[in-house]
């Protein structure tokens, strides 16, 4: 989520791409991955960035709309 937030506060993608965005950032920070000691294989690494790139979004999403519903917003 830091760097999604950062491309978001740079406004250069549309806020509807935001997800996508997320899980392309941890494919490729998967792929980067693979070069260290004791990683999975590329295609293991990529799905892996993928899906923490997926859940990062989504766990954010759940506790920001679940705030708005019960009013928990910042005050």
């Amino acid at each position: 989520p830091v760097f999604v937030q950062a491309i978001k506060k740079t406004e250069l993608v549309p806020s509807k791409w935001l997800p996508t965005v997320s899980i392309l950032i941890g494919a490729i920070l998967g792929a980067l991955a693979t070069f260290l000691d004791g990683s999975g294989s590329l295609a293991t690494m990529i799905w892996a960035g993928a899906l923490a790139g997926a859940g990062g979004t989504g766990l954010f999403e759940q506790f920001t709309n679940r705030s708005k519903k019960y009013g928990e917003d910042d005050k």
